[in-house]
């Protein structure tokens, strides 16, 4: 049986357009002479890095079919790579936050609580004790990292609208 990956494409373009854009976007801000505070470097390098990070992790269960006709083993090493991938990558994240010292941080919370409660349902995945890896969890998944790139791209956009002082 054929897998029905058809959904991962498009979710791979639109990824990769939206780190395109927000990267144009962050770019061209630069190039009209205002500096970024720390903060939203921080905010830039976070969904331009989670952008690409779930744009890989999109194509892999598409390249792991090209070498396995197993759909539980492509869906479960995709299920672990995204929670491995995604929990090397928060503790970085928390780190340089804290660093950068937010002037508002529900934002960041919101998003680093949201990868909190991906990360304890991708777990449970893996136990299999409710449902199976499968191409509905790697897509809730990725939703969920898609719209909170986009919450914090907005987020970016009101703290540079705003004004903050560069460092």
């Amino acid at each position: 049986m054929e897998p029905n990956v058809g959904a991962l494409p498009l979710i791979a373009e639109v990824g990769i357009g939206f780190v395109g854009f927000s990267t144009i976007v962050a770019v061209l801000q630069q190039t009209l002479g205002r500096q970024f505070t720390e903060f939203q470097i921080l905010l830039v390098h976070f969904y331009i890095e989670t952008g690409l990070l779930n744009v890989v992790l999109t194509i892999l269960p598409i390249a792991l079919f090209s070498f396995s006709d197993s759909e539980p083993f492509v869906w479960r090493f995709s299920t672990i790579s995204i929670l491995v991938l995604s929990s090397c990558y928060l503790p970085t994240y928390v780190r340089r936050r804290k660093k950068a010292e937010a002037p508002n941080p529900f934002i960041s919370w919101f998003v680093i609580i949201g990868y909190g409660v991906s990360g304890v349902f991708l777990i449970l995945t893996l136990t299999e004790v409710f449902w199976q890896p499968s191409l509905a969890v790697t897509t809730a998944y990725l939703f969920w990292a898609f719209c909170s790139s986009a919450v914090i791209f907005v987020y970016f956009l009101g703290s540079f609208l705003r004004g903050e002082e560069p460092v």
